[in-house]
């Protein structure tokens, strides 16, 4: 198989992200606000898109990318490899998943190849024979989006023929890594620990380059759970300082109910955190959504809010004021007059949300507006 002359060394690309901040669950509404880590060099991607669009995470704040997964059945012994598509087939194949993922011209591409990954290779002959058809590939894939970095979703804690993986950073045929970071030990524990060694891996190749972790909000070890928003917060907390974002992914199997009010209410709180959109003063709000975080399609549902002040004087008297949601969600107050309230004092009232039954998206991003002072309320529309 003949193989195109290498890239020229490209210019490494780093994607900027402008985030949406969200709170969500009562928890997180109560939860104390946290200073934004590495807000400027930390970006969230969103690879759910491909299978699950109406998720539509992109309104928290987070950046669609795109992923390009095996269709072809790649694969590569020690004298050649299989099953590999024309220029013509690839290119058209890269520039459909970047509009089937909404995602921009600059935004990086991952290639999803597991078959011929170099580190999981089994002699020297093979990892060299994966590492030419990665090359050829990748060129393939700057020729259809020669704006947006490639990157490779690989097992970068394993230094199995490393030397082979490298070339394809040095030789500029990628501009970022992404390991895959799915939680697939035993404990949290365990994740940091290879979490450290991926990021020690990847640095060892090219300290220059961006790492972006592929991050999946479920256990990836045999139990099918999901992540807890402790568990999320843990990851998030490790991830910030180490790498330079993190691309959130779910496969076809992976659903939205009460279970994952967690780590989605979570989510909302990390991209809050990173824009730097938390809203201060002394008032705080706690939601009690029914059935934790969901509310239904064509009805209306009634959400008992607490309005506390938590400051030392006595606070001004206010008015919530009702704001417009996604897809013509609408909000009411039974009451919105908020009184002056004295330190430590409170006052209750209802939030009822109404979602006509033409929603498709399964999350929204709501605002609880105070007038001195806001609120974001994420749920799960079921």
């Amino acid at each position: 198989m003949s193989m195109l002359a290498k890239l020229s060394r490209r210019s490494r690309h780093v994607a900027a992200i402008t985030a949406v901040v969200t709170v969500s669950t009562a928890m997180l509404l109560s939860m104390p606000a946290r200073e934004a880590n590495a807000a400027t060099s930390f970006t969230v991607f969103n690879e759910t898109q491909g299978d699950h669009s109406t998720w539509a995470l992109d309104q928290f704040g987070l950046t669609n990318n795109a992923v390009v997964y095996d269709r072809w059945g790649l694969t590569c012994s020690t004298t050649g490899c299989s099953n590999v598509p024309s220029q013509s087939t690839f290119e058209s194949a890269i520039t459909s998943v970047v509009s089937q993922f909404g995602a921009s011209p600059t935004t990086p591409i991952a290639l999803d190849f597991e078959g011929i990954v170099p580190d999981s290779a089994t002699s020297n002959a093979q990892a060299q024979q994966d590492l030419n058809l990665y090359e050829e590939l990748a060129t393939w894939a700057h020729g259809a989006e020669p704006s947006a970095p490639i990157g490779m979703y690989s097992y970068d804690w394993k230094t199995a023929y490393d030397s082979y993986t490298a070339q394809l950073y040095t030789g500029g045929y990628f501009q970022f890594f992404a390991p895959t970071m799915y939680n697939r030990w035993a404990t949290v524990a365990d994740w940091k620990a290879e979490l450290s060694a991926a990021v020690s891996n990847d640095k060892s190749m090219d300290s220059s380059l961006p790492i972006y972790p592929f991050i999946w909000p479920m256990w990836d070890n045999g139990s099918s759970a999901e992540l807890s928003a402790a568990d999320w917060t843990t990851e998030f907390r490790d991830l910030e300082p180490s790498t330079q974002g993190a691309i959130v992914w779910a496969n076809s199997a992976t659903t939205l109910d009460t279970t994952s009010c967690g780590w989605l209410s979570d989510l909302s709180y990390e991209m809050s955190v990173l824009d730097n959109k938390q809203s201060t003063g002394p008032l705080t709000v706690t939601a009690a959504v029914p059935n934790t975080c969901e509310i239904s399609h064509g009805a209306t549902t009634a959400v008992p809010l607490t309005i506390t002040n938590n400051g030392t004087s006595t606070s001004v008297a206010t008015t919530l004021s009702a704001q417009p949601g996604p897809q013509g969600i609408t909000e009411a107050y039974t009451s919105a007059a908020v009184p002056a309230l004295a330190p430590g004092a409170s006052y209750s009232t209802t939030l009822n949300i109404t979602v006509p039954s033409s929603v498709t998206d399964q999350t929204a991003l709501l605002q609880i507006n105070y007038g001195t002072g806001f609120r974001r309320l994420t749920v799960i529309v079921d």
